[in-house]
């Protein structure tokens, strides 16, 4: 098929669907442009695409390749596997990347001027992060441990009875020379590597270490550092808390990393810190953006700091001075620039609205003026939408603001009340932001509701991330306290304005959303369906079962855990025989809010009389990951509500 044709036919699909309404699947399948590279010299990006596949029921990725000027955007790798983590080398000649395509996960090595990708790494497990040394004559890169031969044996002879918490296998750093293919091991130990960084000079790699490979184990993390040709590895910071992502400063006398200020504690924000690597001192220099970076970029004279991550119900691309001084918002858009890697004057990134789906697009770093690279999204641009408005009120009882979204049904007129569905976030410090698709929006679907005729309310309650740390701190010990008046006092306020109908009420969320959810039930009858997925129901068998054990002794109580407390915070102690039907959406692999939470629920419901559906879905973990799974869980959501709560 000629590349004309192409052209025309991709023309004709979009304007065949330009007017029609988002649907569950546009949700489940529209591609994602990710981690995008810009070349040394700054006149390519290579990307990841993230696209469905039906048929398998499984996302594929591919390496893409775009000119800086948005031309010839083509196709780099392709395949039934999946190809990631795009690394360009120093000379700019050849693209390193991750590929399944033979078994376990390995380096591949793409040469531009032709030819097809070679096999660079051949390890017995996953490689899960690599980047190049600064003089492209090797690579660093970081897999699990094997299986010890005894392991091996047991495995496979199906005699393999584990012991918990004993024998873990975990994570070191190698690195590889990309002419010999030679690798040598240079850290060994019972510990885990997070993520590292090169020095200028590629003599040292400083890392993160941390006890496991768990999410309470980032929270124990230090930096090290270990000479590149192997030796005895040495401490750069060691102390309670997270310490982590390392990024030397290109004179080689900084480190730049993300840190909790030494202070174990899950609610504190990551804030920046630099490390002087002469003197040993540790500067907080993080506190004007009081918020967990996402990106951390240094220029090139090591002068200033570019900073790439959430404001409120923004992400934004900052800079500031080495020393933490003269913070500034560089990009200040109504949306979200995430993705962000700068590089000789450039900066590459996704970006995303309320109204426009994600691409990448392209600026210089002296002015902000984005150019956009891609049209992968084209087809979704004039589709009809409900209009969404960013809100505020404040909590009656202390006065603290809260912000969130309302989208609007599609045609909505002034005047009219409409059915209001309520959607809570996880986390509890996770966040709704102005994206197009938005947190979890391929679960609770807000546009396919709004061209439904429903209004959806996105609130971002007391304990949302991103909006500095006192107010994530604020609701700990008090979940279903003050955020649930906080979450009611936002419903409130749009029943005042007249916009929704009181007897038409919903709410829906998962996770820490489920717990919210639940939680409902036993405090409210305003609500005439209630959605939940993965929910926390009961707070002491959940730290009892979850794979995050610090993570109820931080927002309750510390080390000495009150059990009246954990009880009187539980929504399963709290359940009534509500008239409201409700629906129970679980993962069966769910390790991070176990299946049997879900299951409680549901089973004291029943035994209430309560009109109780549940649904567990294989294979899924805390979110489900599969295209046609998650289909399956957002049509439930939509046939659910339309069914209990009708469009007049």
């Amino acid at each position: 098929m000629t590349r004309v044709l192409v052209v025309v036919l991709m023309s004709i699909f979009a304007g065949a669907i330009a007017g029609a309404p988002l649907t569950v699947e546009d949700y489940a399948t529209m591609a994602t442009p990710q981690d995008p590279q810009l070349s040394p010299d700054g006149k390519r990006v290579a990307y990841v695409l993230s696209r469905a596949d039906l048929e398998k029921s499984a996302y594929d990725t591919d390496v893409w390749l775009v000119d800086a000027d948005g031309t010839r955007n083509r196709q780099l790798t392709r395949g039934e596997k999946s190809d990631s983590s795009p690394r360009w080398s120093p000379d700019g000649k050849t693209i390193a990347f991750l590929s399944d395509r033979s078994g376990a996960t390995a380096i591949y090595l793409l040469p531009l001027d032709g030819g097809e990708a070679v096999k660079l790494t051949s390890e017995s497990t996953p490689v899960r992060a690599f980047e190049w040394s600064p003089d492209g004559r090797s690579m660093a890169f970081l897999r699990t441990d094997d299986q010890d031969p005894e392991q091996a044996r047991r495995a496979k002879e199906k005699d393999d009875a584990w012991v918990v918490d004993a024998s873990p296998r975990f994570v070191h750093l190698h690195v590889i020379d990309v002419e010999s293919q030679k690798v040598r091991r240079l850290t060994a130990g019972t510990f885990s590597i997070w993520d590292f960084d090169w020095s200028p000079d590629g003599k040292t790699i400083a890392f993160t270490r941390g006890p496991g490979i768990g999410l309470d184990d980032m929270y124990r993390t230090d930096i090290f550092a270990v000479p590149a040709a192997g030796g005895d590895m040495f401490p750069l910071i060691a102390r309670p808390g997270i310490d982590r992502r390392p990024v030397f400063s290109p004179d080689g006398k900084s480190l730049a990393f993300v840190s909790g200020g030494g202070v174990h504690d899950w609610l504190r924000e990551h804030k920046l810190h630099a490390l002087d690597l002469g003197s040993g001192a540790i500067r907080n220099i993080g506190n004007s953006y009081d918020r967990t970076p996402e990106v951390v970029s240094w220029s090139d004279d090591s002068r200033t700091i570019w900073l790439g991550g959430p404001f409120n119900s923004t992400s934004q691309l900052f800079r500031m001075n080495a020393d933490g001084s003269s913070f500034t918002n560089v990009s200040n858009v109504d949306g979200a620039v995430d993705d962000v890697q700068i590089r000789n004057g450039r900066i590459v990134f996704m970006q995303q609205t309320l109204t426009t789906p994600p691409e990448l697009y392209v600026s210089e770093l002296s002015r902000f003026a984005p150019r956009r690279l891609t049209d992968i999204n084209v087809a979704y641009r004039d589709r009809p939408i409900g209009g969404t408005r960013r809100i505020s009120w404040k909590n009656p009882k202390d006065g603290m603001e809260i912000d969130g979204f309302l989208t609007l049904p599609v045609g909505y007129k002034a005047g009219q009340r409409v059915p209001l569905l309520t959607f809570v976030h996880g986390g509890p410090a996770s966040r709704f932001d102005q994206s197009y698709l938005g947190y979890l929006g391929y679960i609770y679907v807000p546009q396919v509701f709004a061209a439904k005729g429903y209004a959806v309310f996105r609130p971002n309650p007391r304990g949302t991330g991103g909006y500095g740390e006192n107010f994530r701190k604020a609701n700990r010990n008090d979940w279903g306290g003050m955020d649930w008046i906080d979450i009611n006092a936002g419903i409130d306020q749009i029943l005042a304005q007249g916009l929704a109908d009181p007897e038409r009420l919903g709410i829906m969320g998962w996770s820490y959303g489920g717990f919210m959810t639940s939680w409902a039930i036993g405090h409210s009858d305003r609500f005439k369906a209630i959605s939940i997925g993965a929910p926390v129901v009961d707070l002491l068998s959940f730290h009892g079962t979850s794979d995050i054990r610090d993570f109820i002794p931080h927002y309750f109580g510390g080390a000495s855990l009150s059990l009246e407390l954990l009880r009187a915070r539980s929504p399963l102690w709290h359940l009534k025989a509500t008239k409201a039907p409700v629906l129970i959406q679980h993962g069966e692999a769910d390790e991070r809010v176990p299946l049997s939470q879900g299951t409680m629920l549901y089973r004291v419901l029943q035994e209430l009389g309560v009109d109780v559906t549940m649904v567990v879905y294989p294979r899924t973990p805390h979110t489900p990951r599969e295209p046609k799974l998650r289909i399956d869980v957002a049509q439930r959501n939509v046939d659910f509500f339309t069914k209990h709560i009708p469009v007049r």
